[in-house]
């Protein structure tokens, strides 16, 4: 039996060897045993498994002197090191270990290369005059918790940043929606093809690019959901390269090579424009030295004879979008884990593992389809199949008309526009009036009940910001229906968060119309309303 230092077996002394021996060879911590002078005795399989070094690598092959190793690797932890060879116990806390090579400095693995994040102790064990005999270092592998915690610092950062996002979003689309009507206006009534034509055109473009980075930071934030629209990508990828290309910088071209007539897709534009920044963010980083991404996009008809090319992909047409580029490469276990959550090849700090991720997301909420092609030293392919919007003609917008114009024509409806914000106010009813309608207008819920308490059968079609000061658009729902009117009621909002979308699709005779909004989308968002009552 022994009982020594707090310790008590109750075995057979002779025993007591064989029983440590195994402990630490099948201990989950790794163990390194050197002598008092540094020389390394012994290691366990766990201290293998997190260095990459084997028993007989480190003392028969490299005879290594740990402690002198670690004063050429890291001079800052070989000075609490060495207080354990005087005899101290020392906790080293929660540090990343890594080796970086460099004249003097042998990386003896890719593990040591690439690092680890350890909980390190040290402490002596000393023969019975109080000499130090031999030192034992003591490794916990807390990588894995080190990247959950990082994880979920990430939640929380984009929690954050959503939670600002929406604010933002809502007062800065609510300026945009002055913008983007007045300009609207002023294009339906310009000749076209002028020079000022030309000017309210400009402006409308500029502010569906604000739009779209403000609907970028949303959807970055997990705070959209997306809105599917025909869409032509002969319209939509241009501009987003010429955006990556900023990005990107010279050392990395963007060849972009568009079929002629593609088929228009039903898709939310910002959350396709996220899909081509993150691939082509990503053909970048396989190419450090620099190199070309080449971005294609083309019609495809998969017939039934032919069979599916992905599983589950139906026959029908398709646009074929594909981005390329001509990097390092994956190998096939890489290749067939790239799309996981969390899955990453960058160096630990760099890179959360959810780009491609969201990808495989959204082309999976858009009713498509992505693969990957690499091998290693051969570049790198995605390839995405969007399905063909139905009754939607293959060309897109052709050069010199405006998708802003419209002109009056059809019912004439009453609508009441209630917005607390006078410069939405006013370019809602302006609109209103070109489209032929008969707009009233009122700045709360009080006011607009108000009004209807006079005749709950007297407008249309509400047109209602979500959000206002003390009552919210809901809350004008709410005393609508309980008055038993029917009138439907078209949600103003800018912030078109999840929730949202969800409360209204419970909600019966509620559409959302996220801002900004040119004049015609107002105008089908009106009359669709009205239709639906």
């Amino acid at each position: 039996m022994v009982e020594e230092r707090g310790l008590t077996l109750a075995i057979p002394d002779e025993e007591v060897r064989d029983l440590l021996e195994n402990l630490l060879a099948n201990a989950p911590v790794a163990v390194m045993i050197t002598d008092a002078e540094g020389n390394v005795i012994g290691v366990n399989e766990a201290h293998h498994q997190l260095t990459g070094l084997s028993f007989e690598r480190i003392v028969n092959e490299l005879k290594m002197n740990f402690r002198r190793y670690i004063r050429v690797v890291n001079p800052e932890v070989s000075k609490d090191l060495d207080r354990a060879y005087e005899g101290e116990v020392i906790a080293f806390g929660e540090f990343f270990y890594h080796v970086e090579g460099g004249p003097g400095v042998p990386v003896l693995s890719e593990k040591l290369s690439r690092g680890f994040w350890i909980n390190a102790r040290a402490f002596p064990i000393k023969d019975g005059d109080g000499k130090v005999r031999y030192v034992v270092l003591l490794n916990e592998d807390i990588s894995a918790r080190k990247e959950l915690e990082g994880l979920l610092f990430q939640a929380q950062k984009m929690e954050t940043i959503g939670t600002l996002a929406g604010g933002l979003a809502h007062d800065f689309n609510n300026i945009l929606s002055g913008v983007v009507g007045y300009a609207s206006l002023l294009a339906a009534r310009l000749p076209t093809g002028g020079t000022d034509h030309e000017a309210a055109r400009t402006i409308l473009d500029a502010a569906d690019r604000a739009s779209t980075l403000t609907a970028h930071l949303l959807t970055i934030a997990r705070r959209s959901v997306p809105t599917l629209t025909p869409q032509h990508l002969e319209s939509l990828l241009p501009g987003t390269v010429e955006f990556l290309s900023r990005t990107l910088g010279p050392r990395y071209p963007i060849r972009l090579d568009l079929e002629e007539g593609l088929f228009a897709v039903n898709a939310d534009r910002p959350q396709v424009e996220q899909v081509v920044t993150n691939l082509c963010l990503n053909a970048k980083d396989a190419m450090p030295e620099g190199g070309l991404v080449t971005l294609k996009a083309c019609n495809r008809t998969l017939t039934a004879e032919a069979g599916p090319l992905l599983p589950n992909m139906a026959p029908g047409d398709y646009v074929e979008l594909s981005v390329t580029d001509n990097g390092v490469g994956m190998s096939p276990d890489l290749v067939n884990r790239v799309f996981e959550p969390f899955f990453t090849t960058k160096d630990m700090g760099r890179g959360t593992g959810l780009g491609l991720a969201v990808v495989y997301g959204i082309i999976k909420s858009h009713h498509g389809f992505v693969s990957v092609t690499s091998s290693p030293g051969d570049g790198t392919s995605f390839v995405i199949y969007l399905p063909k919007a139905k009754g939607v003609g293959g060309k897109g917008r052709a050069a010199g008309s405006s998708q802003f114009e419209t002109s009056a024509g059809g019912e004439s409806l009453e609508v009441l526009v209630v917005d607390d914000d006078p410069m939405v106010r006013k370019v809602l009813c302006d609109m209103l009036f070109r489209l032929g309608h008969r707009p009233t207008e009122a700045d709360s819920v009080p006011s607009a009940t108000a009004i209807l308490d006079k005749d709950w059968g007297r407008f249309d079609v509400l047109v209602v910001d979500l959000v206002m000061p003390d009552r919210d658009g809901f809350d004008l729902v709410e005393v609508v229906h309980e008055a038993g009117a029917r009138t439907p009621v078209l949600l103003c909002t800018g912030y078109s968060s999840p929730e949202v979308h969800v409360k209204a699709q419970n909600v019966s005779g509620v559409r959302v119309l996220p801002k900004p909004f040119d004049m015609k989308a107002f105008g089908d968002a009106v009359n669709e309303a009205a239709r639906s009552d």
